[in-house]
């Protein structure tokens, strides 16, 4: 399977975060990560608190161009959507097989999360806010 940003070859990558391992294919140019169909929802709600948060994504242009499927043999065009936790982050999702490309540094900014928001919930939650309950 090829990088879909870079066309060459994706390495395999072991991911640990807390209990959870994942084999993932990993872009040894670029840093991109592969996703399998509900790999990343694995990982989704893994939220890391931060004091400051340094965001390492791509810009706009970059994270708009066209990119193509690597798993499918016919290589479709991946979609692409904002991140429901955090708009600046674009993925790139095949519909086909439901894989998901994520640019490097766009796994740790949706992982990421200001303490301040972090409280905010937490207190909002305590409170009885049912707005904020999901």
């Amino acid at each position: 399977m090829n990088c879909p940003r870079c066309k060459i070859p994706l390495s395999p990558y072991n991911l640990k975060d807390l209990k959870i391992t994942l084999e993932l294919d990993r872009c040894p140019d670029c840093g991109g990560i592969w996703f399998d169909k509900g790999e990343l929802q694995k990982l989704d709600k893994i939220i890391e608190p931060a004091f400051f948060e340094f965001r390492r994504t791509p810009g706009k242009a970059q994270q708009m161009e066209a990119l193509y499927c690597p798993s499918c043999t016919h290589h479709p065009k991946l979609e692409k959507a904002e991140h429901p936790r955090d708009k600046k982050v674009i993925i790139d999702y095949c519909s086909t097989c439901k894989g998901i490309w994520l640019d490097k540094g766009e796994l740790e900014a949706i992982q990421k999360e200001n303490w301040l928001i972090t409280i905010g919930k937490i207190f909002k939650w305590l409170t009885g806010d049912e707005s904020t309950q999901s």
